[in-house]
């Protein structure tokens, strides 16, 4: 009999759920898109470069809702931003991601901040002088660098999720090549 011991560290078993390819299909390749079923999972391998990923690989949870909903931002941006809180869906994944697209994503994240930031100094210094040209080159610093690094920092993203399947996009070729076909 093996004695438990209470101060030992805790053991976790971390184990790859394959995709299964029969009817219970949990996760397969549609062109340049992954197909999985609401209790499906991604591998543990980075959804980029397909090497092993970083463990742990935290869970994430995407949202989708339809595109028709962007007509309502002609209307009011706020009617818009109300409706598509309640139309939203999620689901919730694990991308897994390699040290070196780990570490790319921070700096991309970190430089796209560090870019806001001085484009809200910039637009700072231009209210001090009362100068208009640096204040628009602030404004559009601050805008360009927060919309940079929305897009290139995300990992993946929903691109449709319904009751039965979910479209996930944003993974590189080596990833989407390792998955089987359907």
């Amino acid at each position: 009999m093996q004695e438990s011991n209470p101060y030992a560290p805790p053991q976790a078993r971390i184990t790859a759920r394959p995709p299964v390819l029969d009817d219970g299909s949990q996760v397969w390749r549609h062109g340049d898109s992954v197909m999985m079923t609401p209790s499906g999972d991604l591998p543990p391998r980075c959804v980029k470069c397909n090497a092993d990923a970083e463990q742990p690989v935290r869970a994430r949870t995407l949202y989708w809702h339809t595109p028709w909903l962007y007509i309502l931002v002609i209307i009011s941006i706020l009617i818009y931003i109300i409706v598509a809180l309640i139309a939203r869906k999620s689901v919730s994944v694990s991308p897994g991601l390699c040290t070196e697209h780990r570490t790319r994503r921070r700096n991309v994240i970190l430089g796209s901040w560090l870019a806001a930031l001085a484009g809200v100094g910039l637009i700072g210094v231009a209210i001090s002088e009362s100068s208009g040209p640096p204040a628009l080159l602030g404004a559009a610093l601050l805008i360009g660098a927060l919309i940079f690094g929305m897009i290139k920092g995300r990992i993946i993203y929903a691109a449709r999720i319904e009751q039965n399947r979910i479209e996930l996009k944003g993974f590189g070729e080596a990833f989407l090549a390792s998955l089987p076909r359907r």
